[in-house]
């Protein structure tokens, strides 16, 4: 199997400001890379590229002359011997080399997700397990940080569409306020009924993370 690939990039637009801790998001860019073989274009794999800015090691204002380099470089290669994650793994170490793999870790997702996908068959299947066949898994449901009246109209969502674990973006704004948003949380939803995780990307600096 003789690789081919092509980038493409989309712009995703938030119905709302999507904050987190580094500031609010009106939009989100991705690449994505696609892999096929080139005696069988039909049958191809997806990757994507997608570093959050001030967040992510890899993240670069105009990252797609990068990308297409990067893309060059599979053109024309022998695919991996196996859709096996150590295998995928090794081949692109060997492929880019050891510092590349250290320093491009999104790049390095969206090349082993795009070789996985097109190894099993090009059918949007990472891995081969219960979560293909259609057999869920808990997860938690995302809040976005806002105003208090904001985060808990999108509580109420999660827990009206069976959520039992919320995860709250927080570190985006004034920590007093956070916590008392917290606090008109669990006036309403008990520990017993719903989890409560925080994401703080970072925001905390390591001198006051463990007090706040």
């Amino acid at each position: 199997m003789t690789l081919q690939a092509s980038l493409t990039k989309k712009t995703f637009h938030f119905d709302f400001d999507a904050r987190t801790s580094r500031g609010a998001m009106k939009e989100r860019h991705s690449w994505f890379i696609k892999i096929w073989d080139e005696q069988n274009p039909e049958v191809f794999g997806i990757g994507e590229y997608g570093p959050l800015p001030g967040l992510s090691i890899d993240h670069q204002s105009d990252p797609e002359p990068s990308l297409n380099e990067t893309v060059n470089k599979i053109k024309g290669q022998a695919a991996p011997s196996g859709a096996d994650l150590q295998v995928i793994q090794d081949y692109l170490s060997t492929l880019y080399g050891k510092e590349f793999i250290h320093q491009n870790p999104a790049t390095v997702f969206a090349l082993e997700t795009a070789l996985l996908d097109l190894l099993q068959g090009g059918e949007r299947a990472i891995f081969k397990n219960e979560f293909i066949e259609k057999k869920p898994i808990p997860i938690n449901g995302l809040i976005w940080m806002g105003g208090l009246d904001f985060m808990l109209q999108q509580i109420e969502i999660k827990i009206r569409d069976g959520f039992r674990c919320i995860k709250l973006k927080v570190g985006g704004i004034d920590f007093e306020k956070e916590c008392n948003v917290f606090k008109n949380i669990r006036r309403k939803y008990f520990r017993e009924n719903i989890t409560i995780r925080l994401d703080a990307n970072g925001a905390f600096k390591p001198n006051d993370a463990f007090y706040k």
